[in-house]
């Protein structure tokens, strides 16, 4: 069996995932039945980091295997009950001690799966700070406006308005008048038929899902006109597979999708952010402070970086009255300043 390598880095989210499960899981359950939940766990984790390529080479060594959906994993005749032996041998239920367990349910994974775990190459682009200042408020000069209140509730209707049939149409307006005010759920269930609130549900939630596809795409668009000013291969990463088709767009759009986000605009704007700088390997290199020539007749304050022309450059640790203590590359000196004006 080939190998499939896995990224040492990603360890962490099937950690949280298999400690998510073991907090919930009933005592003496089946290891079958927490095995389906592992492997379909598994299927998201690859999907929002981008790492379809490990499902792909999945595919190609355990068929009948179809990873369009997470049921592939899930329900597969091989897989599961192979996870399921691993699980058996760790005795959940006992032995080791509990926090341990996490960890060997993920060695668990491993090796059912036949992972490899690798580290992933040095390619990592570093961006000034105040680019990813710039970042933020490129992404929120979109997200703040198409998802801000009534705006998301008021598209999310008219757009699932749009697409339920006209019978349906009397029963939608008894269910959008009961939306709360970010159109993402009912405070009460009004009385309709049964196949009217499928079909109106349905619509809603296609309709989430196209302003949330369109907001996200068209908020990284700024976003990557704006890294392009400082970096264009930084730019063109953002719609690079990162292991196979998955781009950082596309993962961006599952993610926010994902229903731990919550959709305000800084919740959405902060996993845009993160999304971005993860799956593009970026780091971000803090903004540099600026250094002051020391005088006596200037004020300070606690963090500034002063140049003296004697001790050289050191950073105020404590002001107090006219005297500021500085700590320099030989160790700390009080020097006199001017008093802060009240």
């Amino acid at each position: 069996m080939p190998a499939i390598s896995f990224p040492r880095r990603r360890i962490d989210l099937l950690l949280e995932h298999a400690a998510r499960l073991l907090d919930s899981r009933k005592s003496r359950t089946e290891s079958v039945t927490l095995a389906r939940e592992l492997l379909a766990g598994f299927f998201d984790i690859c999907m929002r980091a981008g790492l379809d390529r490990v499902l792909v080479q999945l595919e190609q060594t355990f068929p009948p295997l179809d990873i369009s959906d997470r049921s592939g994993l899930h329900d597969h005749p091989t897989l599961v009950p192979a996870l399921a032996v691993q699980l058996d041998a760790i005795d959940l239920d006992g032995g080791s001690p509990r926090n341990a367990k996490p960890r060997q349910v993920v060695d668990s994974i491993v090796a059912a799966l036949g992972l490899t775990l690798a580290d992933d190459g040095d390619d990592i682009i570093a961006l000034d700070g105040k680019v990813r200042a710039d970042v933020a408020a490129a992404l929120a000069s979109v997200v703040n406006v198409e998802l801000a209140v009534p705006q998301i509730r008021n598209t999310i209707i008219a757009t699932a308005r749009e697409l339920n049939e006209a019978r349906y149409h009397a029963a939608f307006d008894k269910i959008a008048a009961q939306l709360d005010d970010r159109g993402m759920r009912m405070m009460k269930q009004p009385k309709v038929p049964l196949d009217a609130v499928q079909a109106v549900q349905r619509h809603l939630s296609d309709a989430r899902d196209g302003l949330f596809d369109r907001v996200v795409r068209t908020a990284i668009d700024r976003a990557k006109a704006v890294i392009a000013q400082a970096d264009a291969n930084a730019a063109a990463r953002i719609d690079q597979p990162v292991s196979h088709r998955l781009t950082p767009r596309d993962v961006a759009v599952l993610r926010v999708a994902d229903a731990r986000v919550h959709k305000t605009p800084d919740a959405v704007v902060e996993s845009l952010l993160d999304t971005l700088t993860d799956l593009s390997r970026f780091t971000w290199r803090a903004p540099e402070r600026p250094v002051r020539t020391y005088a006596a007749n200037q004020t300070f304050a606690v963090g500034d970086l002063i140049e003296h022309p004697k001790f050289g450059r050191g950073s105020v640790v404590s002001c107090e009255a006219q005297r500021i203590e500085v700590e320099f590359a030989d160790g700390k000196h009080t020097l006199i300043h001017v008093r802060p004006t009240k």
